[in-house]
This record gives C-alpha cells, sequence and structure tokens, in this order.
C-alpha cells in the first residue's frame, strides 16, 4: 500500500475514556465500556492513544477514548480534554495485522525529515469492525496520529 504522510494540526477534542494495561489487541473487550456509558453518542471516530507501547510484546499503557459531549455513567469512564496538536498523520487502509506497515512509513517519513515523534501517539478507527459485525477487515480504516515536537 501507498502511504500518503502529511503533517496537521489537530485539534483539541473531548472524550470519555477508559485506561487499559495489558495487550492491545485485548484492549476490544474493554472498549465497548465506553461506548455504554455515553449511551453510545459520539461526535467523533473513536481512538486508542497510546502513552506507552512495547513493539515487540504489543503489551501497553493506553486510554481508550470515544468522543462525546455526554457525561459518562459507568464504572471507571473518565472524561478529558485532548489538546491541540501538530502530528504526523498517515491513513492505513486494510486489517489491523499490517499496521505495522504504516508504522514504518512514518518512522522512514520522520527520519528523512529531521522530526521528532512525542507520545502520546493515536489510532483513530474511522472505519472497522461494527459492535455486532466484524466486516471486511480489508476495508478498515485507520488513521494514525503521531504528535512531533515544535520548534
Amino acid at each position: 500500500m501507498n502511504y500518503e504522510i502529511e503533517v496537521r494540526d489537530i485539534e483539541p477534542i473531548r472524550v470519555a475514556y477508559i485506561r487499559y494495561q495489558g495487550i492491545a489487541i485485548e484492549a476490544n473487550k474493554v472498549f465497548p465500556k465506553v461506548f455504554q456509558s455515553v449511551r453510545g453518542k459520539t461526535n467523533g471516530a473513536p481512538f486508542f492513544s497510546y502513552l506507552f507501547m512495547n513493539p515487540e510484546s504489543r503489551i501497553g499503557e493506553m486510554e481508550l477514548c470515544v468522543p462525546t459531549a455526554e457525561i459518562p455513567v459507568g464504572n471507571g469512564i473518565e472524561v478529558k480534554e485532548m489538546p491541540r496538536i501538530k502530528a504526523v498523520c498517515v491513513t492505513h487502509i486494510g486489517s489491523y495485522e499490517t499496521l505495522n506497515n504504516a508504522y514504518a512509513e512514518i518512522d522512514r517519513y520522520t527520519a528523512e525529515n529531521g522530526l521528532q515523534l512525542m507520545p502520546p501517539f493515536r489510532e483513530v478507527f474511522i472505519k472497522g469492525p461494527g459492535m455486532m459485525l466484524k466486516g471486511n477487515p480489508e476495508k478498515y480504516v485507520t488513521e494514525i496520529l503521531f504528535p512531533i515536537q515544535e520548534g
């Protein structure tokens, strides 16, 4: 897949979230709690905000975020404002198993352009598996946003 990488300003966004520590792919079992807490009322694409990730073990610490204006009701769901960031952005189309290709492209781009990446980075799920049906993984759309240090 050919990736188009761009540097964009990402606006601040209010999210309901739950903190998760463990294997990244297991986070999908916890994520529905956030949607339930806001009764499914979202105003943007849900995303994982990775505070730390071990690339080998795929064990990390993240916040599972759902943009919403709602006040969440439920255990452990909090609200916060994600700050404005300048980020390297790339859109990946396909299954989550091939996301590493997009990360490799970000690494190449940042090295070529002398950019410094800063955590936390985000995986924004533009189109993914639904709550009931898995859909076609080849048609999943995931945007990766990696904040860069400015100046």
